[in-house]
């Protein structure tokens, strides 16, 4: 399953029977004592295997016991916990404690199906991972990954049909081959729901959003109705574009643009970006920055200088300095790639320390994934004065929102100017920004709908609206909400979902959208608190913001944080931003100058906007 620790992450401990509010006060300064010497040593367990390697033995094993050993917590506790809420006990903070220990899952299913859910689970994610394709016209040559072989070989390809061809070839490979275990694990799923007290799979799914499935597939509706406007127009510029490097008959006007072109055009924002790349970039001559030379430039070559800069950024919004110490125990992760090495914050809960692992690669990535992983470290330390069962971030990925909003920050020329990082003046204005909010926004104005739709669709399976396997229903999601189709039109003899998902099977991708709009809307929040954002004021675009050296930030920031899970995410979003709710006006403010760009262009080339 890959996500075991973090589902059994809060279980009991048992004692006797007894319906006592003494009793029920005894139930959870005992368990959050144990579970707080058990957690540390999954902690620990996870360093090793970071610092030695994925592979290592010993600290598999390690992780293997400690995760043992949560399960039998989960499995004594569920009778006292039925006991306790069928009695109404406790006053709110206890009552929440009782909520966030989670239910069986999957162990609530008999022998044979708890093996072969896991089972399912993990054959599905060993193919995704693990597959290897054969070489376009060398079918003997079968040693190709997806990331890192064939994804090099078509974004550097110009033969339509050698990227066409790895199209089919990896959703044959990970998507028609496990269509049966898809199927299988989904009717497993529903049955584990069942099992934990959900009569509705679409319930449980969203389980860790504190939500029913109605609930936030409205809230998730909203926000791709308020992306609409701006993904529209977006979509259109990207398929002129498109059209001019693949011409009419590949890419027509008024249709969906084909998905494998569109995923090579959108795939490169990811990697270290050249300008040329793009042929319609708003502004060639201006150019893109160069932040990882930049970087060495100025002297922050090393990720201690990074490390030590980004504190002092944080030590400028009110939070007290990092210790000395966190920094001279650092130690260097096994990992030395761009898609795995990064830094991290190690917390425990009754050893009285804190472990920081850190890449050794010195680039733009990593600058700005200091700013996170420090973000998590005040995180964490905030939240420490909560119970063990309610240390976590309200939902999954919350925490990481918030480290995001001030990385984002960290990109404004202003700041990275101040930083002596950019030194022309040209960085500061509108032709350069719009540079930046063009790759940016390719990295996530295309990215909410395609999750979206990869929740919307196993939500539709779980709810019973469609079968497991209805291709053709996937397609038409995916058509209507981001205007791709297949090189040729799918049916149902094939099966493409599992070749989209870009985590576990049974991960769900709301709260990644969720995280993802959060971060603009607290940046938002921030630069109109602190007056550097203003509606329609071109001189304080929200781009533009810069939160260094704003120490108002630092007390409400630690206000909320150290509330961990004590409330639903609403509450402590009520707390860091003055609303329960999370809501577009961040993003859609954040790219506006590219929005009204994007309209500009698009009518001044008459490109034509949305499909049918």
């Amino acid at each position: 399953m890959g996500r075991l620790l973090v589902v059994l992450i809060f279980v009991g401990f048992v004692l006797p029977s007894s319906s006592t509010d003494s009793t029920l006060t005894t139930f959870l300064v005992e368990a959050n004592q144990q579970l707080a010497g058990i957690y540390d040593q999954v902690v620990l367990a996870q360093l090793q295997n970071e610092l030695r390697g994925s592979n290592d033995i010993v600290a598999l094993l390690e992780m293997e016991i400690a995760d043992e050993k949560l399960l039998n917590y989960l499995k004594s506790l569920m009778p006292h916990l039925a006991k306790f809420k069928r009695l109404k006990l406790g006053d709110a903070s206890q009552k929440r404690q009782l909520e966030r220990i989670p239910r069986l899952g999957y162990n609530a299913l008999d022998g044979m199906e708890l093996a072969q859910v896991y089972a399912l689970a993990s054959n599905m994610s060993d193919s995704y991972r693990n597959v290897l394709l054969c070489a376009y016209k060398q079918p003997r040559n079968c040693t190709l990954r997806l990331i890192p072989e064939v994804q090099a070989i078509v974004q550097e390809s110009r033969d339509l049909d050698e990227i066409e061809y790895y199209w089919y070839e990896w959703r044959k490979q990970t998507g028609l081959a496990t269509r049966d275990q898809f199927v299988a694990f989904m009717e497993l799923y529903k049955k584990t729901a069942q099992l934990n007290g959900y009569p509705r799979a679409q319930d449980y799914w969203f389980r860790s959003l504190e939500m029913g499935g109605a609930q936030t597939m409205s809230l998730l509706d909203r926000l791709m109705a308020g992306l609409r406007p701006l993904f529209l127009q977006f979509h259109a510029h990207v398929r002129g574009s498109l059209r001019k490097m693949h011409g009419e008959r590949l890419v027509p006007r008024g249709r969906p643009y084909p998905q494998h072109l569109a995923e090579v055009f959108i795939g490169n924002a990811f990697r270290r970006v050249r300008a040329e790349w793009y042929v319609d970039l708003p502004s060639p001559l201006a150019g893109l920055a160069n932040i990882t030379q930049d970087l060495h430039r100025r002297g922050l070559s090393t990720t201690q200088r990074v490390f030590w800069n980004v504190a002092e950024y944080f030590r400028g919004l009110g939070l007290p300095l990092l210790e000395s110490s966190l920094w001279t125990n650092a130690q260097v992760v096994a990992a030395d790639d761009d898609d795995s090495c990064w830094h991290k914050v190690w917390r425990y809960y009754t050893l009285p320390i804190t472990n920081f692992t850190y890449c050794p690669l010195n680039d733009e990535e990593r600058f700005l994934n200091m700013f996170e992983a420090q973000s998590d470290l005040y995180y964490n330390r905030a939240a420490s004065g909560q119970p063990t069962l309610l240390r976590d971030e309200p939902f999954p990925s919350f925490g990481d929102a918030i480290g995001k909003c001030f990385s984002l920050a960290a990109t404004s020329p202003r700041y990275l100017q101040k930083l002596g990082l950019l030194q022309e003046g040209k960085w500061l204005e509108l032709p350069a920004r719009l540079n930046r909010l063009y790759v940016h926004g390719l990295r996530v104005v295309f990215l909410l709908p395609v999750f979206y739709v990869l929740d919307r669709y196993r939500v539709e399976v779980l709810s019973g609206h469609i079968r497991a396997d209805d291709n053709e229903a996937y397609w038409r999601l995916t058509e209507h909400y981001t205007g791709a189709a297949a090189p040729r039109k799918r049916s149902n003899e094939q099966f493409d979902v599992p070749a989209k998902l870009l985590m576990e099977v049974d991960d769900q991708y709301a709260s990644n959208i969720l995280s993802t709009v959060l971060q603009f809307q607290l940046l938002k929040h921030y630069c109109t608190t602190t007056l550097q954002f203003g509606k329609d004021n071109p001189r304080k675009a929200l781009d533009l913001c810069d939160l260094s050296d704003q120490r108002q930030i630092g007390a409400s920031l630690q206000r909320a944080m150290a509330l961990g899970s004590s409330v639903p995410y609403s509450d402590v979003l009520q707390e860091l931003v003055g609303e329960p709710e999370i809501n577009i006006d961040g993003l859609l403010a954040y790219f506006k100058p590219l929005h009204d760009w994007l309209v500009q262009q698009n009518q001044l080339q008459n490109l034509d906007v949305g499909w049918a």
